[in-house]
């Protein structure tokens, strides 16, 4: 993943990583995206209460503005063969465990500084954590929305994703891209 490391240091101290809360300003949060919105405020609560994702908040520690937010769930993507060997991945089946960002968005006010970057990079750590406890688990997994923003493949590519070739064969709305983190 593309690591910045000087910013990333700069960005810690100031920021707190936090479970989704209705006692946060959920209505404050603009990242100029109606759907993006309308999922803190309306649907993240009913995915955390019924285990499809859990929702995880960058406060800042100075106002308590929410910064950016990320869903996160487990998933698996499908490789083809030509791809399982470019990964160097020698197994019998096509399917790969990963680490899914459903939804990651950053408040407008906070464009500044890298912070989508930032929760990519704390995503890593999840990852890590599954992989502890017991349970296999190799890349993290988006599907890049290029509804609303065209662009925003470029922002996983430019932090070490790369496409799911056989996941994007017949999408229109979004496109598949992985990292893989070992």
């Amino acid at each position: 993943m593309f690591y910045k490391e000087e910013m990333y240091e700069y960005i810690l101290p100031l920021v707190e990583l936090v479970n989704f809360s209705k006692g946060y300003r959920l209505n404050d949060f603009d990242c100029s995206s109606e759907d993006y919105n309308s999922f803190l405020l309306n649907d993240a609560e009913q995915y955390i209460n019924e285990n499809i994702s859990k929702i995880k908040l960058l406060i800042n520690k100075q106002n308590g503005d929410i910064i950016s937010y990320m869903a996160l769930s487990t998933d698996s993507f499908l490789l083809d063969s030509e791809e399982k060997s470019k990964e160097g991945l020698d197994i019998p089946f096509n399917s790969v465990p990963a680490v899914k960002i459903g939804k990651l968005a950053t408040d407008k006010k906070y464009k500044d500084l890298p912070y989508g970057s930032f929760m990519l990079w704390l995503s890593l750590g999840f990852l890590e954590k599954i992989n502890e406890l017991g349970v296999g688990c190799r890349c993290i997994i988006v599907d890049a929305d290029i509804t609303e923003r065209p662009d925003t493949p470029e922002f996983y590519l430019k932090n070490g994703f790369e496409f799911n070739e056989k996941e994007n064969k017949k999408r229109t709305r979004s496109l598949s891209m992985r990292f893989d983190a070992f």
